[in-house]
């Protein structure tokens, strides 16, 4: 077989498992998408990203361990979704004149969203912080926004598992940001 044979039905069975991940998670990348966006547009563009970041690395694809596929799209989605969002914010802030400023500064306090933002990076990077047990389950739970029947169904873990990960995590993220105030 020439090099040329094996590099065409290499690129085709690439494409076919590109095909699969599509027809298996499309609907749940597109939920997903939603979540973080929440305009129609916007979720399919990120999707659509999505697919074409998967198709870059195909070899982490691995149809026979669902959990470790879906876990991959998940992130790739997710990650698609915030470019995209931090791109329309980028784009709003840069449309956004002085006057509009001023009229919704009344509204919003300033403040509190500025410190809302500094303890969510905090937070952030304390469960970075943290074994890779909690986590995985913690990042799943709180940026993922995934409850833990689904992380559990994700993971392959026992739901009771799951529950008592994020309890046990929890609570060392807690002493670790009560450490630092």
């Amino acid at each position: 077989m020439s090099h040329v044979t094996k590099a065409k039905k290499w690129e085709q069975e690439q494409r076919q498992k590109l095909e699969k991940v599509y027809k298996l998670y499309g609907s749940r990348m597109f939920y997903r998408a939603m979540q973080i966006l929440n305009q129609r547009e916007d979720a399919e563009d990120a999707v659509q990203n999505c697919i074409i970041a998967i198709s870059r690395h195909t070899d982490c694809i691995d149809l026979d361990n669902e959990a470790k596929t879906l876990s991959f799209v998940y992130t790739v989605i997710s990650h698609c979704a915030i470019d995209i969002y931090r791109k329309n914010k980028r784009n709003r802030q840069s449309n956004v004149n002085i006057d509009d400023i001023t009229e919704q500064a009344g509204n919003v306090d300033i403040e509190n969203e500025v410190f809302v933002s500094m303890e969510l990076k905090r937070v952030v990077e304390e469960i970075k912080k943290l074994d890779f047990t909690y986590r995985e389950v913690l990042s799943l739970f709180y940026l993922n926004e995934m409850n833990p029947r689904e992380i559990s169904d994700l993971l392959g873990l026992p739901y009771n598992t799951v529950r008592s990960k994020i309890n046990r995590g929890r609570k060392k993220l807690l002493k670790s940001l009560d450490g630092k105030e």
